[in-house]
């Protein structure tokens, strides 16, 4: 089993974000992917929008191909272009005791 833990960001924009947009986006992701995602704290702390994903599957290019068809969404969303990706993609069992 894998899972998958990844940070998006957007490019930065003239116009400042709407957070009730990203909060949709963020349900929308969630609904659509079966995923936990969360509101990157620099939204709150300077405006910079961006999201924290994780998710598991069994199967490991499954979540690479979760994270692009996600990155997809989000470039169509209005929010504009990813400007940085974060991930952590790792098997659970390389974390079980010998």
């Amino acid at each position: 089993m894998f899972f998958i833990v990844s940070k998006l960001r957007f490019e930065n924009v003239q116009t400042p974000y709407d957070a009730k947009q990203l909060a949709q986006l963020t349900e929308k992701l969630r609904n659509k992917f079966k995923i936990s995602v969360q509101i990157a704290d620099e939204f709150h702390k300077n405006g910079q929008a961006g999201i924290v994903l994780a998710a598991v599957h069994s199967q490991e290019m499954q979540l690479s191909q979760l994270i692009d068809d996600i990155s997809d969404i989000c470039e169509d969303s209005g929010f504009g272009r990813i400007s940085s990706e974060s991930t952590i993609l790792e098997n659970f069992e390389s974390y079980e005791s010998e």
